[in-house]
């Protein structure tokens, strides 16, 4: 692969003096760099912050925002796509034909979420990723770089409460967990900082079709108690008194079709909460 060469000015002054007028040398010409030596240029640092207004859109390339103020997105990765000097600009036929190859898809993931954030096993996360490209600008100055942003918010980037790497290590996490406000029936996603109805965990029951629609928190309880496991892990230990195991249902129709509930932390008194269980 392509290695990305960056230019040293200093390097260029070692070719010594070409001429002298009075008694003073002149140093040699100075050569500029040419498009592509750097198919890294002005790639973003890790941690470099941007207002990523939609995800999926990495042709509307981001712009560059001070992490102290509104923020929707961290990067999290760069890599070099390795592309020739004289590919042309991409368009989005070009990204959904696979025209940056692998790295393109490559460079994010879930597991990018996860580690940028530093999360735990089985932690359900209130961010998203995107890839962002270089501007046409600098691509043709040569960049071929391609970056992951981390993106805060579920189905659309949000402003940031504050610096997302790490957080999970911070044991102020509520902001940057997923949970359900609704009923087990019909429900969206929120950050567990607003109030909510029930926390997510990971856990799916395993329920065999033709189970009865559970329609009481009674009739849920047994599925439930599967998802036991899972909540120790998530707690990092037993249950408190305060909370109880439930599950998400989707509609009757739904369920009996295919039954796949999945594992949740609610209030032992039912109602509203806010703050994640985790940080109790």
């Amino acid at each position: 692969m392509r290695r990305a060469v960056l230019a040293v000015g200093a390097a260029l002054l070692l070719a010594g003096c070409t001429s002298t007028v009075d008694g003073v040398a002149s140093p040699a010409p100075v050569t500029a760099p040419t498009p592509g030596d750097d198919p890294m240029l002005e790639a973003p640092a890790v941690g470099t912050c941007h207002d990523v207004e939609s995800a999926y859109e990495p042709l509307d390339v981001p712009d560059v925002v001070d992490c102290g103020d509104r923020h929707t997105a961290e990067t999290a990765a760069v890599v070099d796509t390795g592309l020739a000097v004289d590919a042309a600009y991409p368009t989005q036929d070009d990204l959904d034909e696979g025209y940056l190859g692998d790295a393109y898809d490559e460079v994010c993931s879930y597991d990018t979420v996860d580690d940028y954030l530093r999360a735990g096993p089985g932690d359900l996360l209130y961010a998203d990723y995107t890839q962002v490209l270089p501007t046409p600008e600098q691509w043709a100055r040569g960049a071929r770089w391609v970056a992951c942003d981390v993106t805060y918010g579920y189905s659309s980037p949000e402003p940031a409460p504050g610096r997302m790497a790490g957080v999970m290590e911070s044991g102020d996490t509520a902001a940057y967990r997923a949970c359900l406000v609704g009923d087990p029936v019909d429900n969206d996603v929120v950050p567990c900082s607003e109030p909510h109805w029930a926390e997510r965990i990971s856990g799916y029951p395993d329920v065999p079709e033709g189970t009865p629609f559970p329609a009481d928190q009674a009739a849920r309880a047994v599925i439930a108690e599967q998802c036991r496991p899972d909540a120790v892990d998530h707690l990092d230990g037993p249950l408190p008194p305060e909370v109880a195991l439930d599950i998400t249902t989707d509609d009757p129709a739904d369920w009996a079709s295919f039954p796949y509930p999945t594992c949740v932390l609610v209030a032992a008194g039912g109602g509203s909460t806010t703050g994640s269980f985790t940080d109790s």
